[in-house]
């Protein structure tokens, strides 16, 4: 009889043995394809925020959407199932987002998602502003060349923030933007471009009457310029299109923005600001030595403000910016403790992939593009 009872114990042990060897398996998998998911959708969220195409940006949402929606079912399973608590990069990120001390009024505006400092470029932008200002020119054009990593469109649309708070005191309807329909955010669109000038300039008038409500923009465009933009109810006028490197052609880009700007010469001084910038998208447009496409195309475009220096500015060097600059943005939320801050940007270089990782080790910078994503999470985690 004892040796019946030991052979069930002992086929029992074996039994629950391999039941316990194939649950942790089978959790092990599970938390497996979680890791493979979360670094895909990681990976997402970066391309996202240097992708300018509204039909790609419009997929990869939707990549977003659905792969965030089966991590969080994963998640579901393996507590469930398993009795393992899951906590990703991104739950651990957010956790000491709540625990920073945050001393802001009322709620953080969009102007929050894009400021981590840029002060070179920032004192640019306003030399020329006042420049312009004080000359009574009441067409302004900027241009922001850079690689997309670093989020020339985002500059453009900071200093519209940064125009909205200085000069009008945050009076929203003393300025006109394009911004989405669910959102204040300044909208980036595309330059509007045909396959030859005088395409370029019909597909331009076209903008221009959707934008501003013209009934004919063949007939009438030239003349609403003259009469119809003096009567626009507003102070400033602002537009960012943006333009990938591959699309540069070298004749048709000088002769239609020069023709663009050239259309805007003739105004009457009483009429609102418009300011446009144009976002050149140059990929490793701050890595030396520059490749032979950047610099042809970048001495181009120097070549094209020369000839109209007193109404253009180029916006250029931003490169990846220093970890101390990140600390300082934190700051200014209202968190003054180091050791939080510190950990709080380790968090964010965790989430990095490896190669991303060596540079910041290496340099102490970050690609805004990186930067942007962790202030969409601290903005969104301290308006919950």
């Amino acid at each position: 009889m004892w040796h019946i009872f030991k052979m069930r114990h002992i086929l029992a042990l074996h039994i629950n043995t391999q039941t316990q060897s194939c649950m942790a398996s089978e959790s092990q998998g599970l938390q497996n394809q979680l890791t493979i998911q979360t670094e895909r959708l990681n990976a997402l969220r970066k391309d996202l925020a240097i992708l300018s195409d509204a039909n790609q940006k419009f997929t990869v949402e939707f990549q977003i959407k659905e792969l965030s929606a089966s991590n969080e079912a994963l998640k579901k399973r393996i507590q469930s199932g398993y009795g393992i608590t899951m906590v990703d990069a991104n739950d651990l990120l957010k956790e000491r987002i709540r625990a920073l001390k945050i001393d802001v009024e009322e709620s953080l505006g969009e102007i929050y998602l894009v400021n981590c400092d840029r002060r070179p470029q920032v004192n640019n932008f306003w030399n020329a502003f006042e420049g312009y200002n004080q000359r009574h020119h009441p067409f302004q054009f900027y241009f922001v060349v850079a690689c997309p990593s670093q989020q020339p469109a985002s500059f453009a649309e900071r200093m519209i923030y940064e125009i909205l708070i200085e000069e009008l005191e945050e009076a929203s309807s003393a300025i006109n933007y394009v911004h989405p329909s669910n959102s204040n955010r300044v909208k980036v669109e595309d330059l509007p471009l045909g396959r030859n000038l005088q395409n370029s300039q019909r597909e331009f008038k076209k903008y221009f009457a959707r934008r501003f409500g013209m009934s004919n923009p063949e007939a009438s465009f030239e003349d609403y310029i003259r009469t119809g933009l003096p009567r626009l109810d507003y102070q400033y006028v602002s537009t960012v299109f943006d333009l990938n490197a591959s699309d540069w052609d070298e004749q048709l880009m000088q002769n239609y923005l020069q023709w663009i700007m050239d259309v805007f010469a003739n105004t009457p001084e009483e009429m609102p600001t418009f300011l446009f910038f144009f976002v050149l998208f140059l990929k490793d447009a701050h890595v030396e030595p520059l490749t032979a496409q950047c610099e042809k195309i970048t001495n181009h475009i120097q070549s094209i403000i020369q000839k109209n220096e007193t109404r253009c500015t180029l916006i250029s060097q931003l490169t990846p910016v220093p970890s101390d600059l990140v600390a300082n943005w934190i700051r200014k939320l209202g968190e003054q403790n180091d050791t939080k801050i510190d950990n709080l940007i380790r968090l964010l270089v965790a989430d990095l992939p490896p190669d991303k990782k060596a540079k910041y080790e290496a340099t102490k910078t970050l690609d805004m593009s990186d930067i942007e994503l962790f202030q969409e999470v601290v903005c969104k985690v301290i308006m919950e």
